[in-house]
Parts: structure tokens; C-alpha cells; sequence
């Protein structure tokens, strides 16, 4: 029988089996960087430390309309500055709820994520003024501001 010894071939045999080596490591490294604990959460857990690095406010809740109004734009804008995602937002905004305001969420959450696919900022932001700042009383603040009076002229003929 004629054997013949070819080094090309036992290179590119050797090269196969190499590569098929190389394929199994790759594929154990990636299950275990999949497996470790608090993978991805490293990054969520620098970005809430310094959002609240910032002194972000405190909602409590109670009949406070005008404290709505204001914790919403100063927390929207530490999100603005830090370039916050929608997920980080809702997480972040809602960590920043005390008391009554806390309570509101823990029951209303629950019931917003029956509904909906995701929980976004619009949505939460939607249902929080929809509880601490009414569509009737914020009707009644924009009357009022344009009731108000500069001297003997209404707000609107004054910036006009």
C-alpha cells in the first residue's frame, strides 16, 4: 500500500483542530461571562450612584401640585444631563418617591405593567400628574395666570 506523508496536509489537519479548540474556549468564555452574577449591572449601579451624586429631590406626595411641577423638571433634568434612557429614568424617578408618593407607585406599578408593555417615562410621568397634579387644578393655575395683573394690564397685553 502506498502511504504517502504530505506536511500540507497534516498542517491544515493541525490547523482544524486548532481552530475547533479555539471555537470551544470561545464558547465556555462566553457562558461564563453570561452566568456571572451582575453582568450587565455594574454600569446601572455607577449610573444610579451618580444620579444621586447629584442630590436629586424627593417627592413625598400629599395635595402639592406646584412640588409635583418642580420635582419633575429638576429630576428630568439630572436625566437630561446624564443622558438617561428610558429604563434608567422610570427606576431612577420612582427610587426618588418617599411616603405617600412611594405608596402611590408601589400600588399603581403593578397596574401599568398589566397594561403595558414597558413602563416609560411619558407613561409614569402621565400617571403622576394624572395623581399630584390634576387636569381641574391645573386648568385653575392657568386661569389664574392669566388673571394676573402688571400694574393695570393682564399678563398677556404686558408680555405683549
Amino acid at each position: 500500500m502506498f502511504s504517502y506523508d504530505c506536511s500540507f496536509c497534516n498542517e491544515h489537519r493541525m490547523a482544524r483542530r486548532n481552530d475547533a479548540a479555539i471555537a470551544v474556549a470561545l464558547e465556555a468564555m462566553t457562558q461564563a461571562v453570561g452566568q456571572q452574577p451582575n453582568a450587565g449591572d455594574n454600569d446601572g449601579v455607577r449610573m444610579l450612584e451618580t444620579f444621586l451624586r447629584n442630590h436629586p429631590p424627593t417627592f413625598k406626595g400629599r395635595n402639592d401640585p406646584d412640588g409635583a411641577q418642580t420635582w419633575l423638571k429638576e429630576v428630568k433634568r439630572l436625566f437630561r444631563v446624564m443622558q438617561c434612557n428610558e429604563a434608567q429614568m422610570v427606576r431612577f424617578g420612582t427610587h426618588m418617591l418617599a411616603e405617600e408618593a412611594d405608596d402611590w407607585w408601589v400600588s399603581t406599578r403593578p397596574l401599568l405593567e398589566n397594561g403595558a408593555e414597558r413602563v416609560t417615562w411619558a407613561l409614569f410621568r402621565r400617571e403622576f400628574l394624572s395623581r399630584y397634579f390634576p387636569e381641574d387644578v391645573r386648568r385653575k393655575k392657568e386661569i389664574e395666570f392669566l388673571e394676573l395683573k402688571q400694574g393695570d394690564m393682564s399678563v398677556t397685553e404686558y408680555a405683549a
